[in-house]
């Protein structure tokens, strides 16, 4: 079982990123970006909201549609570990945009053949 200061940190660490989602969806941030924040979120934990823009290790700025060409920051070795992190999540997003589509599609056929 956890240890109190292990419990407190994971209370803390909840509350932190209630507060980000909440101050989000407040902000009017896109679902996407709400759902990268958690990405990058878990990678590196030094990563907030400012406007609607995701600030990490305050070096590397992420604004709206948030894609990989949206990622500023001076060249170096935290913004090119940005970059690998947004484009990966996209592909995962993507990915399991596919496999929702043929899952759909392939209970349509199911249901077409029982009817």
């Amino acid at each position: 079982s956890l240890s109190p200061l292990q419990l407190a940190n994971k209370a803390r660490t909840e509350k932190e990123e209630k507060m980000s989602q909440a101050y989000a969806i407040s902000a009017g941030v896109s679902l996407e970006g709400q759902q990268l924040f958690q990405t990058i979120h878990k990678t590196i934990k030094d990563c907030k909201w400012q406007e609607k823009n995701i600030v990490v290790m305050e070096e590397v700025v992420i604004a709206p549609p948030y894609q990989v060409e949206n990622c500023k920051g001076k060249e170096g070795s935290a913004l090119s570990h940005v970059r690998k992190i947004v484009e990966k999540h996209f592909r995962d997003v993507e990915s399991q945009k596919v496999m929702q589509r043929s899952q759909a599609q392939q209970t349509q056929k199911e249901t077409s053949l029982s009817s």
